[in-house]
């Protein structure tokens, strides 16, 4: 969801920065910047991005309010959940953190919104209520 907002992905990325400028005190595993160097990465190789934007956007991404929560905090009971769920970890740890926060897991992610449906819901679902 962060990559959509700030690569501006059609279909996606209004409603996905919408979300994330909303106020509702967003927090996401500190990984997600590891995550979205990566999907820029692949934006850059496939012509989707210019390198010499990839500084623009990341500085986008660093003034968005999201809490970064360390990974050593919830990586034991991610992994749990991944182990018992066939989902990875990446994702589990996504999930550990919105269930530790009694909070609702905003994906775009049609799978693990599948396995997870007591916690995972859309951007729209939010920005709806």
């Amino acid at each position: 969801m962060i990559a959509a907002a700030v690569l501006g992905e059609p279909g996606r990325g209004e409603e996905a920065a919408r979300l994330l400028t909303s106020g509702l005190g967003l927090a996401a595993p500190s990984h997600w910047k590891a995550e979205l160097a990566n999907v820029l990465w692949k934006a850059v190789r496939l012509g989707r991005v210019a390198a010499e934007d990839v500084d623009e956007i990341l500085g986008v991404a660093e003034a968005l309010p999201i809490a970064s929560v360390d990974v050593a905090e919830i990586w034991r009971g991610a992994l749990a959940r991944a182990i018992a769920s066939g989902h990875p970890a990446y994702d589990a740890l996504f999930v550990e953190l919105a269930e530790r926060r009694g909070a609702r897991l905003v994906t775009y992610d049609r799978l693990l919104a599948k396995r997870f449906p007591a916690v995972a819901t859309t951007p729209d679902e939010v920005l709806s209520r």
